[in-house]
């Protein structure tokens, strides 16, 4: 169970690098294109960018416990705040300190991307973070013009909208902490619910509402839908390949062709697993794809047993897909059930 448990965590903290690293990239390009000098309708496009990523990379960053990296990242958001709203004009030190935050964050993430225990990393990085956090604040108050308030913390003001938010998050925290056997092996759907949430509260024009709520679990249901018909209306053509593969080279050209028509088939199948997180599909899907791949170019002769082992897991394959969504179900409704006395009427518009 335990090495479950550190399994499970390790792929966690994968995706949530890969997607941080995603949006530095915006943030970067954002950045760059701010910094060249901008008309101020397009200004607005690139801070909206930088700071909903920034947001996003945040909410991430609790849903797996970073606390450090979110002090790291919250220390730029108020100087951001401040040059997008024109209370400081931006020059060229605010520039290199927001691109000194970012360096700490990008290289933060990427230890976690390349590391071979990340879990371990994770630890490591904690105290280096906070250290470096601290001194982006010393460097962030340093800045001339800005407004003492906004060198601190940044806060958002209370607000109704905002204490329910609070409370929503408090029942999903709980539920995660709890971790209750019942839903062993798990998928932590409250973690996407959370990210969903953070980046639905950072949209100036939409407020976190009991509707809201219900349309992202909608949304979640909706992409385990799609995730079981793809993967039932493409495993015939995998299994046609493996057939191939089976049968040996008779026919190397018609062996070629439904190798390539199964990768296409896996490019599908790999994006709709990568939508719901289901990690051991996805694992799967990767090496069979290098299979496929070095038959196809390398010419590579398969040991039969090796074969017949694949088949076995490609025929299972729809039956992974189930189990998968069926976790899904359940998680999904202990979530409504913790979530049952704050989406009653009187809370869906308060």
């Amino acid at each position: 169970m335990d090495t479950s448990e550190d399994q499970f965590q390790e792929e966690v903290l994968q995706l949530f690098a890969e997607e941080g690293l995603e949006w530095i990239k915006q943030i970067k390009v954002a950045l760059q294109e701010l910094e060249s000098g901008e008309t101020p309708d397009k200004e607005k496009k690139h801070y909206d960018i930088i700071l909903r990523c920034l947001t996003n990379l945040m909410g991430s960053a609790a849903t797996v416990d970073l606390t450090a990296l979110q002090k790291l990242i919250l220390t730029l958001v108020p100087l951001l705040q401040a040059m997008q709203s024109q209370k400081v004009a931006a020059k060229p030190e605010h520039f290199a300190t927001i691109r000194q935050g970012i360096a700490l964050v990008t290289a933060s993430v990427q230890v976690l991307h390349m590391a071979t225990q990340r879990t371990t990393a994770k630890g490591n990085l904690e105290s280096i973070m906070h250290l470096q956090a601290d001194g982006l604040e010393r460097a962030v108050a340093k800045v001339q013009g800005l407004p003492k308030t906004a060198a601190r913390a940044a806060k958002r003001p209370v607000s109704p909208e905002g204490t329910y938010l609070g409370k929503i998050v408090q029942a999903l925290l709980d539920l995660k902490h709890a971790r209750p056997s019942a839903l062993e092996p798990n998928r932590n759907l409250v973690e996407l619910v959370l990210r969903r949430l953070h980046r639905l509260s950072d949209q100036e024009s939409a407020d976190v509402t009991a509707a809201s709520i219900a349309s992202i679990l909608h949304q979640l249901e909706w992409l385990d839908v799609r995730f079981l018909q793809e993967t039932r209306r493409r495993l015939e053509t995998l299994q046609q390949g493996i057939a191939g593969l089976k049968a040996g080279t008779k026919d190397s050209h018609a062996q070629s062709a439904n190798l390539q028509d199964g990768l296409r088939e896996i490019s599908v199948l790999y994006e709709t697993a990568r939508d719901v997180r289901a990690t051991s599909i996805i694992q799967f899907l990767h090496g069979l794809e290098t299979l496929f791949l070095e038959v196809v170019y390398k010419g590579v002769a398969l040991d039969p047993q090796r074969v017949e082992a694949v088949a076995t897991r490609v025929d299972s394959l729809v039956a992974m897909a189930q189990q998968w969504v069926q976790m899904g179900r359940t998680e999904k409704a202990a979530i409504e059930k913790a979530l049952a006395p704050l989406l009653d009427k009187n809370h869906a518009h308060k």
